[in-house]
């Protein structure tokens, strides 16, 4: 009986250690909780961006004309020649410029998901307990933006190219536009200045600014909404931050 006495907190010890190893985060429980968050949001903010109407139909996201280009649409507007065709124009080509960055999304997946997975465990450990919500998006565009740029340039250049709306591409529509806009621009005395905007390029980089909001907003609400983590690891890992 006293030898058991003596046992009971040596026993009470060891269970004391064990609890709390079951309790503590592995450095690969944290890379993994947080690859698992990346992936699972950032897939699903991306499929909800390349099906149709996720740009066109997303206020947050939603790409309009360049700024340039909607100085001079007003402008052009102002004549009573022009103001139905260009107001026409202007509501296809923000159409078929939506159509192509939701094109472009199949592409942009694998790249992502391919950074995620080689994200190392100094990464994740840095990046979870960083205080900033925004971390691992901000990891991510530094990974993956010059990637994503070739490869999304390429499909909505591809993209643009498509007969979309009414048999017309946005090129066409470009092109209405700019022949157009050159034609007030020969009217004397209107003072119109050239456009020089690629569309590609302005496509591109919007796309990818909706990109990156819509992971941010994922990785947001992961971070502080309990009810988004739909796993018992992301719930384990992520509720480290709750503490």
């Amino acid at each position: 009986m006293r030898n058991f006495l003596r046992k009971i907190p040596v026993f009470f010890a060891l269970l004391l250690f064990f609890n709390c190893d079951d309790f503590k985060l592995t450095d690969a429980e944290i890379a993994a909780g947080l690859k698992e968050a990346l992936r699972y949001g950032s897939e699903y903010a991306l499929k909800k961006l390349g099906a149709q109407d996720g740009f066109f139909l997303d206020n947050a996201v939603k790409i309009g004309l360049p700024d340039d280009v909607t100085k001079i649409v007003k402008q052009i507007s102002a004549l009573p020649l022009f103001k139905e065709v260009i107001k026409e124009i202007e509501q296809d080509l923000i159409l078929t410029i939506n159509r192509a960055a939701e094109s472009s999304i199949e592409e942009v997946i694998p790249i992502v998901v391919n950074a995620i997975t080689e994200m190392t465990i100094q990464d994740a450990q840095t990046i979870l307990f960083s205080g900033d919500h925004t971390a691992a998006t901000h990891y991510l565009h530094t990974k993956t933006y010059e990637p994503l740029c070739s490869v999304c340039k390429s499909a909505i250049e591809s993209a643009l190219n498509k007969k979309i709306v009414l048999n017309a591409s946005a090129q066409d529509v470009w092109k209405k536009f700019t022949d157009c806009y050159n034609t007030a621009a020969n009217i004397p005395f209107v003072n119109l200045e050239p456009v020089e905007t690629n569309l590609a390029t302005y496509t591109t980089q919007k796309t990818l600014n909706g990109v990156f909001v819509k992971i941010g907003d994922e990785e947001v609400r992961i971070r502080t909404d309990a009810t988004a983590r739909g796993t018992d690891l992301l719930r384990k890992v992520f509720g480290e931050l709750d503490k």
